[in-house]
């Protein structure tokens, strides 16, 4: 696979991951109205510089609802159209879409995000300079960055759960999925009633993770040791918590650590 290939996998798969989540924001508006918690004149409220500085009267016309819904959708607009081939200059301007948008939705609030919402601008962000600054050696070195940072969120949240008492008992990940914003009520029963599983779980993915950075200097034949756990995980994390955001920001970074791994860099 050369470099190109393996940078636009990761290109179509995020971008996918920003269409999905974007949709979902503008299919849940009310969420987003001046009567919700996450409304702008809520969040703004949480500095002083956005709920009187110039800083929140800049943001106001673009993170205040209505206006929020048509930002999201420009974003969606934009990530649909990296699905498709685009000559240089369409293509740069549809990643700085993405990656402007994204800031803003990032200063209005993160009330709702999480570490995919990160992982995916900084995938954006570093796709967004190889476009202005196409260079031979540039989907090379973007695609090495994106391996090494896909082995640092791994290896950052294994050894926290390896580390904590309550990830590793069980009790963490039972916890999480007994939430009614990210849970799921029949993982979280079977987890409650299964508390030796939960407990053996919860070690196997802080395990995993914290040992994913091996995978840059195993054999290439070892490829799928570390990558098929990853797939399971998010699909399964996805489906329980009814989240596909960490699904599709993690998927994105594997084309980047499989070629790193197979051509040796």
């Amino acid at each position: 696979m050369s470099p190109a290939t393996a940078l636009r996998l990761v290109e179509v798969l995020a971008a996918t991951g920003v269409l999905l989540s974007s949709l979902e924001w503008v299919s849940r508006r009310r969420t987003l109205d001046d009567t919700s918690l996450a409304s702008w004149p809520v969040l703004r409220l949480r500095h002083r510089r956005y709920a009187h500085g110039l800083a929140g009267a800049a943001l106001s016309p673009l993170a205040a609802y209505p206006a929020v819904l048509w930002l999201l959708t420009t974003r969606a607009a934009a990530a649909a159209l990296l699905a498709a081939p685009l000559p240089a200059r369409a293509h740069a301007a549809a990643l700085a879409v993405v990656v402007g948008t994204g800031t803003v939705m990032s200063l209005r609030g993160t009330y709702g995000g999480e570490s995919a919402d990160q992982m995916l601008r900084l995938v954006f962000c570093a796709l967004l300079l190889a476009a202005v600054r196409p260079t031979p050696a540039a989907p090379r070195l973007v695609l090495w960055f994106l391996a090494l940072n896909a082995c640092l969120a791994y290896a950052t949240s294994g050894i926290y759960k390896v580390t904590s008492g309550a990830w590793r008992d069980g009790t963490n990940l039972t916890g999480v999925l007994s939430t009614r914003c990210h849970g799921d009520r029949r993982v979280a029963a079977w987890l409650t009633a299964h508390p030796v599983g939960a407990k053996w779980l919860s070690r196997g993915v802080g395990a995993w993770e914290t040992l994913f950075p091996l995978v840059l200097v195993a054999p290439p034949i070892w490829l799928p040791v570390f990558l098929t756990p990853g797939l399971a995980f998010h699909a399964g994390w996805a489906v329980a918590r009814g989240l596909d955001g960490s699904l599709w920001a993690f998927l994105a970074l594997y084309p980047a650590v499989g070629w790193v791994v197979v051509s040796g860099g």
